[in-house]
Parts: structure tokens; sequence; C-alpha cells
């Protein structure tokens, strides 16, 4: 990893924008708690029936990339699917797509020529490999939302540029949350 392209004021604020995003499109409900923990150390290992919901932000100098792992269990399909399990993934695609399109919204601001990928699933083994990609930046996230449910979030970058961003009030402040893009 050549971490040293990207200064630390930056990855303060992708992890800032990365919060963001999963309490305003992973938390459902105004009333639910949400805590997310960064993790110092690799995450637990995940099971093969955990789904993978894969994202990827791009720019000529740069690829962000964002891995959503869910549990393939009753408390994520009672949560996210209001208990149609056979909804299960087709919800957490839109879900993981609406999380990617608030992380591009905050980084837009930055880098004005970002693309956004169409979010794709893998299994949970595949996050095994993540570190096989080399990525400059690995940051891995739990979040607890309720009692009962956990995704596990793992955000890299790539970068061929120095990346150096700073990230201040103007994301609290912004009034466009939801606002339909059209290229």
């Amino acid at each position: 990893m050549n971490g040293a392209l990207i200064s630390v004021q930056a990855r303060h604020s992708l992890e800032r924008v990365l919060r963001r995003a999963v309490e305003s499109r992973l938390v459902l409900t105004d009333d639910d708690s949400c805590e997310i923990t960064r993790l110092e150390t690799q995450p637990a290992p995940v099971a093969d029936e955990d789904v993978v919901v894969v994202l990827t932000i791009s720019s000529m100098g740069f690829r962000y990339m964002l891995f959503l792992r869910f549990r393939d269990d009753a408390a994520s399909a009672s949560y996210f699917a209001r208990g149609n399990g056979s909804n299960l993934r087709d919800t957490l695609l839109e879900l993981g797509n609406l999380c990617c399109g608030a992380i591009n919204q905050d980084l837009v601001r930055h880098f004005p020529d970002l693309g956004m990928s169409t979010p794709y699933l893998l299994g949970g083994q595949s996050l095994r490999h993540v570190d096989s990609l080399r990525p400059d930046y690995r940051a891995n996230f739990d979040v607890a939302i309720g009692t009962t449910v956990r995704v596990g979030v793992t955000m890299c970058m790539f970068t061929r540029v120095s990346v150096d961003f700073q990230l201040g009030q103007e994301i609290e402040e912004d009034s466009s949350e939801g606002e339909l893009e059209l290229f």
C-alpha cells in the first residue's frame, strides 16, 4: 500500500463522508440508533452466505470502492426488506446505491469529474481478498443499527495522484439530500 499519497486530512474526510452516508441511507427510521465503530484490526471472519454489495466511484486520478457486508439473516430481512426475505438482495442493492450516491454527492464538491458504478453482489468470502487488490488506503467499520442489525463496511481508495482535501461544515449545511441527478 502506498498510503503516503492520501493525506491524513483526506482520510479523516473520507471517513466523515462515509459515516454521514451510512447514517442517512442505511438507517431507515429516525428513531433507530446507529453506532459506527472503526475497526483497528481486520474484521471478524465473514460467513459465506453474507451478501456483499460492491460500489465504485472513479475519477481520472483515483478509484474509491465501498464494500457493504450484510448478513443474510432474519433480522436483516425484517429491517431492510420489511420481512420479505425474497426481496432482500434487491433492497440491499438499492440501499448500497443510495449510500454510494450520498458519498458521491459529497466528494463531487472537491473532485468534479466523478463516475459511479452500478452496484453488484458478491458472496461474503470475497472480502477475504480485498487486500490482494492492494488499496492505497483501507478502513473497516462495524455498524450496529438498533439492537439486531449489523453491517460491515470496508472502504478502499486506490490512487495514482496525491489526494488531499478537507470537508468542512458545508456537508451538514447542504439541503440537497435525495435529489435526483441526471447524466
